[in-house]
């Protein structure tokens, strides 16, 4: 899930002792990220579905034996449980822009994404270039039809923009090039202002990446993405 997300981590697994805290590396049995540039023109018709959040789905207890297999060959059987923790936490967190900032910049160690949907949405509707947001109860939050924006950024992120000036913070949706069928899963932003999105670590939705999972996945895909989750956080060069 991306570099960032590894850095952050090896830097956790520093403090556990847990890992070796070289330099993340990808492992060659997971599908390396989607290629932004075969993407970029169609993204959003290509991952058409309905979407959760990721985390919550993650740290299911009938789940938690693929994260300790999937953790124990990288920092031992004695760490598995720990380490395990630790990921799930990394981005289980409830702060985000100026407040994560601030708490961030006074104790560094306490460090964590907020990967949660915001703005009262529980599920993702992509269909074609339109993107709704569902409530708990299934009601609509909103619904927008979005065009591809040509913005250069940092983090590689795709950036759209809605067609209807009175948006919200649902205005700009930023996309990491991720699909289930390449990652297992989605990342994206959005808010009500672009210069909000350019950072993970500055502005008004620091420490917040929203990442998602289709509904109807099913446990293989659960055990690849939490397989590529684990390898790419917790893998270190040789």
């Amino acid at each position: 899930m991306k570099k960032k997300f590894a850095a952050f981590a090896l830097c956790l697994i520093c403090l556990l002792s847990a890992a070796g805290c070289g330099q993340a590396k990808t492992d060659t049995q997971t599908p390396p990220t989607a290629d932004q540039s075969a993407v970029t023109d169609d993204y959003l018709t290509t991952i058409s579905g309905t979407y959760v959040e990721l985390f919550p789905e993650l740290s299911k207890s009938e789940y938690r034996s693929i994260w300790i297999d999937a953790t124990t060959p990288i920092v031992g059987a004695e760490n598995a449980e720990t380490t395990t923790d630790m990921l799930l936490g990394m981005c289980m967190a409830e702060p985000y822009g100026p407040v994560a900032a601030e708490k961030y910049a006074s104790d560094p160690n306490s460090m964590a994404f907020n990967c949660y949907f915001l703005g009262g949405v529980d599920k993702f509707v992509m269909d074609g270039h339109t993107i709704t947001g569902l409530d708990a109860q299934g009601q609509e939050v909103f619904s927008r039809t979005y065009k591809l924006l040509d913005e250069e950024n940092e983090n590689g992120f795709i950036f759209y923009q809605s067609e209807d000036e009175n948006s919200g913070q649902f205005t700009y949706f930023a996309f990491s090039p991720d699909t289930m069928e390449t990652t297992y899963h989605l990342e994206f932003r959005y808010a009500e202002d672009l210069s909000d999105l350019q950072s993970w670590f500055e502005g008004n939705y620091a420490y917040w990446n929203a990442a998602a999972i289709a509904e109807d996945y099913d446990q293989a895909t659960m055990k690849h993405v939490i397989e590529l989750f684990t390898t790419e956080n917790l893998s270190a060069a040789e």
